[in-house]
């Protein structure tokens, strides 16, 4: 029994389990948030399933306001969100407007970015950690969808023989199962999704 690689193991799985609680912390945090965007933009702004179609709303709905549209005009259209922040507050104060909405929009989009980010070290690290275990994990990476059920049967395999091998307890083993599996369903579905409860529904 390699106890070396099972005490890894178990410490990795520590650090990718808080990682995961910070994704589903900031799940949550945007959905609240965005929320309030619903309320105050008066439903112009709708909360969206999958993070990447709830950028391109907040993108939509922050480049339809006058401001944007004047910066347009005056063919400033290359801007930094930080710029677009600074901008968004001389607007205010020299018209003297609220426009916390699009600030709380700019918020969002920054903390979707954020989730982005933070699943992707999580994948990395889960990846990195297999990557002792497993032969050739990163090919994922780079191979074709409809190759993974193929791939996935070679690393479960290989995880299988440590096992027999005694290479890996059984706590380890169903720790580097839940890993792998954590890894394909990212290179399947991608980042997480908004559960539908949160989601805005047309009244039947």
């Amino acid at each position: 029994m390699d106890n070396n690689l099972n005490v890894k193991i178990l410490e990795s799985y520590v650090e990718i389990d808080k990682i995961h609680d910070d994704v589903n912390n900031k799940i949550f945090n945007f959905i609240t948030k965005a929320n309030e965007l619903v309320e105050l933009s008066d439903d112009d702004y709708q909360i969206e399933k999958t993070l990447k179609l709830n950028k391109i709303s907040l993108k939509g709905y922050v480049l339809d306001s006058d401001l944007c549209n004047q910066l347009n005009e005056n063919n400033m259209n290359d801007y930094s969100i930080d710029e677009l922040k600074n901008y968004i507050m001389q607007y205010e104060k020299s018209f003297n407007t609220d426009y916390s909405q699009y600030l709380l929009a700019l918020s969002l989009y920054e903390l979707i970015e954020n989730i982005e980010k933070l699943v992707d070290s999580k994948i990395e690290l889960e990846i990195n950690e297999l990557s002792n275990i497993i032969q050739n994990i990163s090919d994922i990476k780079n191979t074709d969808k409809t190759n993974y059920e193929n791939l996935y049967l070679n690393f479960k395999n290989q995880l299988d023989n440590c096992f027999k091998e005694n290479k890996l307890d059984e706590k380890s083993y169903g720790i580097c199962i839940q890993i792998l599996n954590d890894i394909f369903n990212f290179y399947i579905s991608g980042y997480p999704n908004i559960p539908d409860e949160y989601l805005y529904h047309e009244e039947d």
